[in-house]
């Protein structure tokens, strides 16, 4: 049985206490490996899946938005019996970045899960619709790889509770948390958020979808674990942290932690300064850099929208 990281050592661990904004040209369509480690790794998807529909709004609601007459397949993006299928990427203004996760639609009106007044749309923004990355899509390349009944993921609720799945534990290629269903599979993944994924050995695993150039703003819970991200996946290179958007969380209050992939025991706590950048020392904006393709645990004192930056520029 591979080790299950739970909420509490993570916690417990993170209280303690993508490069250079690199300019890289890389395909809208691909794939990357992901470096696992024996034991534990944050895990984030760092490619999404190609948008489903992408136009103009004609108004904004607090929980509805508004397109041309017609444009939309009715209950095409219908919510499923227990997550969303699908989110709006506001593509352009002020909110550029934000995921909007969709509960319904007719052929003009998207109804919204959430009440988006605090977004402050104009209504006339550019949007996508895209199919959310679940937990078995992100990992469906690497499934060859993976050991049933031992191999598992554990997600971090805003509850502050914590969920594990174990791979195959569902009798065949599911990911599973009662040991008879696969629960897990539709558990949709947020842009810029991520779970820990626990293997037995070092491997590979390959991951693929759609390139996302443009920032993406992640919703944070106050006083939990939060796994996130930049949206980059030049496997092999490193980010600068104060390049990841971190450095934006609440002035020396919200909680940063990069974490040693593997025993997930060894973490480096950073704080922001209030000017950008993020410190381990509070007072000197540090130099250290994040992997590529992974993330970090982010305790924030306060619910908060984060806007994650991506870290390099995609050329058609």
């Amino acid at each position: 049985m591979k080790p299950i990281y739970t909420y509490a050592l993570l916690a417990a661990l993170a209280a303690v206490g993508p490069a250079l904004a690199v300019d890289a040209t890389t395909t809208p369509v691909g794939y990357y490996s992901f470096d696992g480690k024996a034991g534990g790794n944050l895990f984030i998807p760092s490619l999404v899946k190609p948008a489903a529909f992408a136009g103009t709004l004609t108004a904004a609601g607090s929980t509805t938005l508004t397109v041309p007459a017609s444009s939309l397949v009715a209950s095409a993006y219908d919510q499923g019996a227990v997550y969303a299928t699908h989110y709006v990427e506001i593509t352009s203004g002020p909110q550029a970045g934000a995921v909007i996760e969709i509960a319904s639609n007719t052929a003009s009106v998207i109804t919204l899960i959430d009440d988006i007044t605090p977004l402050g749309l104009t209504g006339s923004e550019t949007f996508k619709i895209r199919p959310h990355v679940t937990l078995k899509s992100a990992l469906l390349d690497s499934e060859s790889l993976l050991s049933p009944f031992s191999d598992n993921v554990t997600f971090y609720n805003a509850d502050g509770s914590s969920t594990t799945y174990l791979y195959g534990a569902d009798g065949a290629t599911g990911w599973s948390s009662d040991f008879a269903t696969a629960d897990g599979d539709l558990r949709p993944v947020l842009p810029g958020t991520g779970f820990v994924l626990g293997v037995g050995s070092d491997v590979l695993l390959p991951v693929s979808g759609e390139v996302k150039s443009t920032p993406t703003i992640a919703s944070l819970a106050a006083n939990v674990v939060n796994i996130v991200g930049p949206l980059n996946p030049l496997a092999g290179a490193t980010t600068p942290l104060n390049d990841t958007g971190f450095g934006t969380l609440t002035a020396f209050a919200d909680a940063i932690s990069v974490y040693v992939p593997g025993p997930l025991d060894t973490a480096t706590s950073y704080v922001p300064l209030g000017d950008g950048t993020i410190s381990s020392d509070f007072g000197t904006p540090t130099t250290d850099t994040i992997s590529n393709t992974t993330g970090a645990v982010v305790i924030p004192v306060a619910d908060i929208a984060l806007t994650l930056q991506p870290g390099f520029t995609v050329t058609p």
